[in-house]
């Protein structure tokens, strides 16, 4: 993948964020929280001065403390370790969505953002009512599952443009869009290589490389596959942000693996527009 024309053109193009190793180190101590060492988490999330200072900044913001909490190891035993992981994932989100960073022309990264929303909504509400997965981590996982795409955005944005032109204007799938304009991969690959760039844990890497694809194995995870289900609820909501009347159907199969019915699907389809609204409003990303 190193040696992929479009991998080699994200590197040299000189606007992909920069993140140290040890941020996926602490996002994999973060995940294990009654096995992690604090003092060795501390001493690695120090070394990442800018999510240092967001963490202390959104306790600041959001808690109702009699005292301003102003060291690090303060901020990470007030939040909790679950806490701490969500506002990191919110992080990596900052550097990539929805920001003054997209260059593109035609696709609109504050509406697609609105999807990774959408998606995120919906996976929290499949976990929580089938009790599959952790609903908090597949809530944060949502919010990057479509990472490849905004580094289009940001390190290729004529790729990008050429790709929603095929797929708005000519009704070409994006997956096959993606495939045509970027030599062969898609933004799964994309986000996978950029997973193994920035370390980030193997249990998202499997959600932003196979939430397209949940039958690649008989050993896929729960989680892809509410993400996928997920993906597709908030996939025809985004469609009718962009004036489409285009839908999509979902599997069968995956609702019968999960165990979901058509009017579970239907009931959080029909809250997710009203969901997408109240949480875009609410993530304030002047303290992310």
């Amino acid at each position: 993948m190193q040696n992929h024309i479009i991998i080699k053109q994200i590197k040299e193009s000189g606007y992909l964020p920069q993140i140290p190793k040890d941020f996926g180190e602490v996002l994999n101590m973060l995940l294990e929280p009654c096995e992690f060492n604090m003092d060795e988490c501390i001493e690695k999330l120090s070394k990442i001065p800018e999510l240092e200072t967001t963490l202390i900044q959104v306790l600041n913001h959001t808690s109702r403390l009699n005292r301003v909490i102003v060291t690090l190891k303060d901020a990470v035993l007030y939040l909790g370790a679950k806490n701490t992981r969500m506002i990191a994932v919110a992080y990596i989100t900052k550097l990539l969505l929805p920001n003054k960073s997209g260059r593109a022309k035609i696709f609109n990264n504050k509406t697609y953002w609105k999807h990774c929303v959408g998606t995120s909504i919906a996976s929290y509400m499949l976990a929580d009512k089938t009790g599959l997965c952790d609903k908090d981590k597949i809530f944060t996982y949502g919010l990057i599952h479509d990472i490849g795409v905004t580094v289009l955005d940001i390190c290729l944005p004529d790729h990008l443009d050429r790709i929603y032109t095929m797929k708005t204007e000519q009704g070409i799938h994006q997956i096959v869009a993606e495939k045509i304009v970027l030599s062969g991969i898609t933004h799964t690959e994309i986000g996978m290589w950029l997973c193994d760039e920035w370390g980030i844990p193997d249990e998202i890497k499997e959600i932003i490389g196979c939430h397209h694809y949940p039958f690649v194995n008989t050993n896929t995870s729960n989680e892809v596959r509410v993400m996928y289900l997920a993906d597709f609820i908030s996939a025809n909501h985004y469609q009718r942000l962009l004036g489409s009347k285009k839908s999509f159907n979902y599997s069968d199969r995956v609702m019968e693996l999960l165990n979901v019915s058509k009017d579970l699907i239907d009931e959080i389809a029909g809250k997710l527009p009203g969901e997408v609204e109240r949480i875009n409003n609410a993530i304030d990303f002047e303290f992310l």
